[in-house]
């Protein structure tokens, strides 16, 4: 089986994050001990001291007229020996009685003097300690008072010796935890990649020949199910790209065949037949016509090809529609003059938009290359141009036969591709396009919003 990049990224995450939160409770672990078994201690010292002073009141109620020192003494002597450390002291710090068999009096005096605190820990040469200091005034006879303190101290040798063995064992465990959860988070992430990897072989088996076939989404959703339906949306588009391609094709062929079948057809005859002028005049004329019709569907699938992409058109000409009339008006006269039809501008008011220039100029070409080649002679092809309310329009009005408007996805009608880029051109203007026709005249109408 071949090691797989993206599991072993997996592995390390999983085990990194498995090791981060391995010491974090290790720490805590071991700062939960340390606390624990110091607020236990400082319990056990205060259960001593109020322990002290039980005592203390016993014997002063038995031997009332006993000194301080001597009562002092007397409970120090009778203390069980046990674990149980503390001192006695007097108001001047001095030791009274002492219970002490680490012989730590002397360092527990010196720090309390130093502190005067209620809980101290005695650090330095030798063992550690934790003491906790009690002061009461206790009544003697004659109405005398005299204050007496306990200070009841422990070694943390144990302590730390526990916090210390706990730490070692997890300094040894933890490596081979982590070392474990690198191999058990392999193959986790092997079982958890499965999904992928068997979307990753339906992708594989789909055919490029065949762009029909879905994925199978899971439920309930998850990241693998939105990964499949991500790549059958793509498998749409790419279906859809696929189908307007072929139709171009498609569209392309025949909107070429004609005129090369002409060429081919006159140029076939011309080699077959005698040699005559006029007549070769009259052959390489067509020819020439039949040329430039190829020439001009050339330049249209060009557009439409742009078209189809999708990209936006930069809009960055400030664009006067009655001096792209005039201009478009010259261009055509001598086509529509060969084609046996007239031109005239109707209403050409002063308007501008923000556009493309050459855009604009090969829509309202085609507009005019439209009307001329399938209009009539009953009226001449007007072009106009005007504003209505916060927009403008661009109109070629002329008679003939009634048609409509190409569908989204052009197919081959009796305009050829014209309407279909005239279209595409308005819409990346923000525009629209529209057909009407009235009393035998047909008037395609390009609006847009005015600058």
């Amino acid at each position: 089986m071949a090691t797989s990049r993206l599991r072993l990224r997996l592995t390390a995450g999983f085990a990194l994050a498995f090791g981060v939160g391995l010491a974090i409770l290790a720490a805590a672990a071991l700062g939960y001990l340390n606390r624990e078994s110091r607020r236990r201690l400082d319990a056990k010292l205060d259960a001593i001291n109020r322990a002290v002073f039980v005592r203390i009141e016993r014997e002063l109620r038995d031997t009332p007229d006993s000194s301080l020192t001597y009562i002092a003494s007397e409970v120090a002597a009778e203390w069980p020996r046990d674990d149980d450390t503390f001192l006695l002291i007097d108001d001047h710090d001095l030791l009274l009685a002492a219970v002490d068999v680490d012989s730590a009096s002397t360092r527990i005096l010196r720090t309390f003097g130093r502190q005067h605190a209620q809980r101290f820990d005695v650090d330095g040469h030798g063992p550690d300690y934790q003491a906790a200091a009690v002061r009461k005034t206790i009544a003697l006879t004659g109405g005398r008072t005299q204050r007496i303190t306990a200070i009841a101290f422990a070694s943390t040798e144990g302590i730390e010796s526990d916090t210390q063995l706990l730490g070692i064992v997890l300094a040894i465990t933890s490596p081979l935890i982590v070392l474990v959860s690198l191999v058990v988070g392999y193959l986790l992430a092997r079982r958890a990649l499965l999904p992928v990897t068997s979307l990753a072989d339906a992708i594989a088996a789909i055919a490029p020949s065949d762009l029909s076939q879905r994925l199978r989404v899971t439920t309930p959703r998850d990241e693998v199910s939105a990964l499949a339906e991500e790549f059958n949306a793509l498998l749409v588009r790419l279906e859809e790209a696929q189908h307007r391609n072929r139709g171009f094709v498609r569209e392309a062929a025949h909107q070429i065949r004609t005129p090369l079948t002409l060429v081919l057809g006159e140029a076939a005859y011309e080699l077959t037949s005698v040699p005559s002028v006029d007549r070769m005049q009259a052959t390489l004329g067509r020819i020439r016509t039949a040329a430039e019709q190829m020439r001009r569907r050339v330049d249209e699938l060009f557009l439409l090809a742009e078209a189809r992409t999708g990209e936006p058109v930069r809009l960055e000409d400030d664009v006067e529609l009655d001096s792209l009339v005039l201009e478009c008006t010259d261009l055509m006269r001598a086509r529509a003059t060969a084609l046996g039809r007239a031109l005239a501008i109707g209403i050409a008011e002063p308007v501008s938009i923000r556009g493309n220039a050459a855009l604009l100029q090969e829509a309202l070409l085609e507009l005019l290359e439209n009307a001329c080649r399938h209009g009539t002679n009953e009226s001449p092809v007007i072009v106009s141009c005007y504003r209505v309310t916060t927009r403008c329009a661009l109109e070629v009005s002329s008679s003939g036969a009634s048609f409509a408007l190409p569908s989204e996805s052009p197919a081959r009608d009796a305009t050829g591709l014209g309407l279909s880029i005239v279209r595409w051109v308005a819409t990346a203007h923000h525009g629209d396009l529209s057909i009407t026709r009235e009393n035998g005249t047909n008037t395609v109408r390009l609006t847009f919003p005015v600058r």
